[in-house]
């Protein structure tokens, strides 16, 4: 793991308890270096999200990240919602929208015999290793290396 990913696991594990305290589910958080450091967390709740639920997120993020010194150099801290069309990247994500519709394409190399790389359909079941489609009225059992991208896509 490297240094950005366990930064994350820190963050994610700190804050995550606390969010949902709030009333509000952490859904991701992102460290990325754009011009300069910058931690992105993304909330979300059953009634949707408002600026005071950012605003009172970030507060919350900021003096729990302060007095636990987490982050090793100066950052920007941004909280906002995934949006409606977010992206699945983990099993806690994926697990978090069960039932729900997707667009997946998928990665260079999986499954060739498929003439599109990209597939619509719901997510049936999650497992550690891998998500069950249902595409069409039928099971596609994918492991998560072979997922090259998936979103929510509420349209469908």
């Amino acid at each position: 793991m490297n240094g950005g990913a366990l930064l994350v696991t820190q963050v994610e594990h700190l804050l995550d308890e606390p969010i949902r305290q709030l009333g509000l589910r952490l859904i991701d958080v992102e460290y990325k270096f754009e011009g300069g450091w910058v931690l992105r967390l993304y909330i979300d709740s059953e009634s949707g999200i408002t600026l005071d639920n950012c605003a009172e997120a970030s507060q919350l993020a900021a003096q729990m990240l302060d007095e636990q010194d987490t982050i090793p150099s100066d950052y920007h801290l941004e909280v906002s919602s995934p949006g409606l069309f977010r992206p699945l990247r983990s099993p806690k994500h994926f697990r978090q929208c069960l039932g729900q519709p997707v667009k997946i394409r998928l990665a260079e190399g999986h499954l060739p015999e498929r003439k599109s790389r990209r597939m619509k359909g719901t997510i049936a079941t999650v497992r550690e290793t891998g998500v069950t489609f249902d595409i069409d009225g039928e099971q596609l059992d994918l492991p998560f290396e072979a997922i090259g991208s998936a979103k929510l896509d509420p349209k469908l």
